[in-house]
């Protein structure tokens, strides 16, 4: 006889009956690594604990999160006392937390430390090895996961800030056993196949310390620090913090403020250039009026130079004119002087000039009268 069908809901529900009427899963010791915490705005905590190889959901109620003395952490190894129910509406199953003890630091707290500590002494970390982030670059390179929110939100604060930018996306997994080989194996790619990339965006969206773990892996640490391209890494959320974010030429809070980072807001620039622009006609203007003041200066200069030097000269001139005036020969002439000269024209100033029998010419202020010599002779009173 074939049994009768049941409905999901009467399924959940037996099994919920059947968990709640185990006496070991109704106050099971449990110990772990906390994982995906979440304090919710009601008061009740929600996370998971979890080993190597598998995870479990645990709900924390207000009431007992409120007697605590400390608060829950990623990666925090904890001992729990509770009960296993089913939650029927979804058929999942988790973890009622009566009691929760800390036992410190969890496997992936040490194991993230050891690391930090390994290649810091290599110099992995060094300022001196950071690349500078390009101001201007024409392509951007993105390696992410494909189809989670990060890759849009990158994609969109791009394409808003500067749609001038080349964008390739470079898909990888991004968390799970072997996402940090596919991270290291791409940036890898990248460096040895795209020459025109100028900056490079590696990371993913907030996650638990287990989703993120992926960047704290080693090989992904070295792809990052040989690369030629310089890497911003964009890590989870603003409190996460990762072995590629020490390694990264420059880490950014989260995906979103990695584009930021990566371009230029082109409307930044406008407004920049227009400044300039208004800078530079104010300081040209300024220029030229200030040169048109000094040339309008200079010209009047010049023009005083040259009018105080032409009354010089006129003034000089007409006082040598004066003195000609007052030396003129002909002016003697008319006081009834008259000149001798020779037949070269030659003034004859002394008697020991005239020669005898000889011509010359005799002028006075109304002509001239040709002369011969017939005798010389001293002045008697000289």
């Amino acid at each position: 006889m074939a049994l009768k069908p049941v409905t999901v809901t009467q399924l959940n529900e037996y099994i919920s009956r059947v968990l709640g009427t185990d006496p070991l899963l109704a106050a099971v010791v449990v110990k772990g690594e906390v994982s995906n915490l979440k304090y919710h705005s009601s008061g009740h905590v929600y996370f998971s604990i979890m080993d190597a190889t598998s995870k479990i959901s645990c709900f924390l109620n207000k009431s007992i999160a409120q007697t605590m003395t400390y608060q829950l952490e990623e990666g925090m190894d904890v001992t729990i006392t509770g009960q296993v129910s089913v939650f029927a509406k979804n058929g999942t199953y988790s973890l009622y937390v009566k009691h929760i003890e800390n036992e410190g630091a969890g496997a992936l707290a040490v194991a993230f430390e050891e690391m930090k500590m390994k290649l810091l002494k290599e110099g992995l970390f060094d300022r001196k090895h950071k690349k500078p982030i390009p101001k201007f670059p024409k392509k951007i390179g993105i390696v992410t996961s494909s189809t989670g929110a990060a890759v849009e939100d990158i994609l969109k604060i791009l394409k808003t800030r500067n749609n001038m930018v080349d964008i390739v996306i470079f898909p990888v997994l991004v968390q799970g056993q072997f996402a940090a080989a596919d991270i290291s194996s791409m940036i890898d790619y990248v460096n040895e196949n795209y020459d025109d990339i100028d900056t490079l965006i590696v990371g993913r969206g907030g996650g638990s310390a287990d989703d993120l773990w992926a960047f704290n892996e080693e090989p992904v640490a070295r792809s990052i620090f040989r690369s030629r391209i310089p890497i911003i890494s964009a890590v989870g959320h603003e409190i996460d913090f990762t072995i590629s974010d020490l390694v990264a030429d420059l880490r950014a809070e989260t995906p979103t403020a990695a584009a930021q980072i990566a371009v230029p807001d082109v409307r930044d620039l406008a407004d920049s250039l227009d400044g300039l622009y208004e800078s530079l006609y104010v300081y040209l203007t300024n220029k030229v009026m200030y040169n048109k003041l000094r040339v309008d200066n200079l010209l009047s200069e010049i023009t005083s130079e040259v009018h105080r030097r032409i009354d010089k000269y006129s003034n000089q001139l007409e006082n040598a004119f004066l003195v000609l005036e007052e030396n003129n020969p002909t002016k003697i002439l008319e006081s009834g002087f008259s000149v001798l000269t020779d037949n070269d024209g030659k003034i004859i100033d002394s008697v020991d000039n005239i020669l005898v029998d000889s011509h010359y010419r005799i002028t006075v202020k109304d002509g001239f009268a040709d002369c011969i010599i017939t005798e010389t002779g001293s002045d008697s009173n000289g």
